[in-house]
């Protein structure tokens, strides 16, 4: 992969976050990434690995932004803890996350209750809901492992 490759689809990846309903999530894969590298040099290896050999690529042949990226967060959270990704919608249901992200907050919650969970897709409009979801599911595990 080339630099011209990972500016490529940076480029296609800002244009999609900015025009889209949800935050880029970037920033808070970059944290995982490094707990992962502190914690787990080889789960590290391998999500740069599939950094370079599998998102960037994928996006640069034409998936969707968005889906290739959340996507790339459930290997995150995968490679922290084993666990389920869920979609909850603006009344607060939740389901288990198929694909075709649509206005959901989509976590990544892990089996093992003492591993973080991930945010993969949180929408710039939060319902009550969702918020009160976000707040107890990913605030309340970033407070306890401060």
């Amino acid at each position: 992969m080339t630099q011209h490759d990972r500016a490529a689809a940076e480029e296609r990846t800002d244009t999609a976050f900015a025009r889209g309903l949800y935050e880029d999530p970037r920033a808070s894969y970059r944290s995982r990434l490094r707990y992962l590298k502190e914690n787990s040099p080889h789960a590290f290896e391998t999500a740069r690995a599939w950094y370079e050999e599998t998102l960037v690529p994928a996006i640069n042949q034409g998936t969707d932004p968005i889906d290739a990226w959340i996507e790339y967060g459930r290997q995150l959270g995968e490679l922290t803890a084993s666990g389920s990704t869920h979609a909850i919608d603006a009344g607060g249901r939740a389901r288990e996350y198929s694909g075709h992200p649509a206005g959901e907050l989509i976590l990544h919650l892990p089996d093992d209750p003492a591993a973080p969970a991930l945010a993969l897709a949180v929408p710039r409009q939060l319902s009550p809901a969702q918020r009160a979801s976000y707040d107890l599911l990913i605030e309340r595990a970033r407070s306890l492992s401060d």
